[in-house]
């Protein structure tokens, strides 16, 4: 099955205020990442924040342009596209934000938000087409008429999905959805999207630190430190049999779990700065003076899973 999205050797850069008269730094939030994303899959992007998550999901969606390497949709390269075109095709293209009261205009009735949406894209926008939405994700056509300050937490992310979802898009970014949510909520969110994900045939990218929730929901893992991939493949495969030093880490602290933990040194180092070779080297417990030189390439250790790390001798 050929990809919905494709990001091949991806980057993105911010340039930082120049101090002196030095050379003027950059922010390095994402570093030459690829993945693909088939129609109806759900990828899984996890890392601690400062990883470039974030960064990544609005990459993917053309809403940052990428420093280097190519993003294309649909067979289209988002980058070669004219405003006009990228607009038509932001239709197939949509984003659920991790706050939803911040994402929600407050002075407006989500009725007339969901409408404003629907009219953008040249659908029809009318009562019938406000209802459906709304009832879609388990609310009332009644709650047209209502403010966001008028709902629960809960209530609000179901009124940003069900703006994301009523122009019927094929690909969703899910940027930590549920984190802002009580624990109690987050199941019926996530149980919302995966129903979805199945009448839509729905692909997405779902964003998150919450390892347990990434593996509720994901067919595929990719794990980002400092905006390098460290590990992929298979979510069964990752959570099962972690291979690199940074996804066991995660993994062992993760609430509940019966892994040995495995203690990262120090802090996130800044990407403004990131360490020479392995960039995760300041912090892993099996660094090498090795790793101070290489850069590990994403690479194979079984079918369809692979890992940036040059050592093989490792037992997680």
């Amino acid at each position: 099955m050929s990809a919905l999205l494709e990001l091949d050797g991806v980057s993105r850069h911010f340039p930082q205020p120049r101090r002196g008269f030095g050379r003027r730094p950059v922010l390095r939030a994402v570093q030459d990442v690829s993945l693909q994303v088939a129609p109806g899959e759900v990828v899984g992007l996890v890392g601690e924040s400062g990883s470039g998550k974030s960064t990544l999901g609005r990459v993917a969606l053309g809403l940052l342009p990428a420093t280097a390497g190519r993003v294309r949709f649909a067979g289209q390269d988002l980058a070669a596209l004219r405003p006009r075109e990228l607009r038509a095709l932001r239709r197939q293209m949509q984003m659920v934000f991790q706050d939803p009261f911040a994402s929600l205009n407050r002075s407006r009735s989500i009725g007339g938000a969901i409408a404003e949406v629907l009219k953008l894209h040249g659908l029809p926008h009318g009562t019938t087409e406000v209802a459906a939405a709304l009832q879609r994700v388990g609310l009332e056509a009644s709650d047209a008429t209502r403010r966001p300050r008028q709902f629960s937490g809960g209530q609000r992310q179901r009124i940003a999905i069900a703006r994301a979802l009523a122009v019927q898009p094929r690909f969703l970014v899910a940027d930590e959805p549920v984190s802002a949510l009580d624990v109690s909520v987050q199941a019926g969110i996530l149980r919302l999207l995966q129903e979805q994900r199945g009448a839509l045939g729905l692909a997405m990218l779902f964003i998150s630190h919450d390892l347990t929730v990434v593996e509720a929901m994901a067919d595929r893992v990719l794990v980002l430190y400092l905006g390098r991939v460290m590990e992929a493949g298979p979510a069964a495969a990752i959570f099962a049999a972690p291979r690199h030093p940074y996804t066991a880490a995660l993994l062992a602290a993760a609430p509940g779990s019966f892994r040995a933990k495995l203690d990262l040194q120090g802090e996130i180092p800044s990407p403004a700065a990131p360490p020479s070779g392995c960039v995760f080297r300041t912090r892993c417990p099996f660094a090498v003076a090795e790793c101070t030189r290489v850069v590990p390439v994403l690479r194979n250790v079984e079918q369809r899973h692979a890992k940036a790390c040059i050592r093989d001798d490792l037992a997680l």
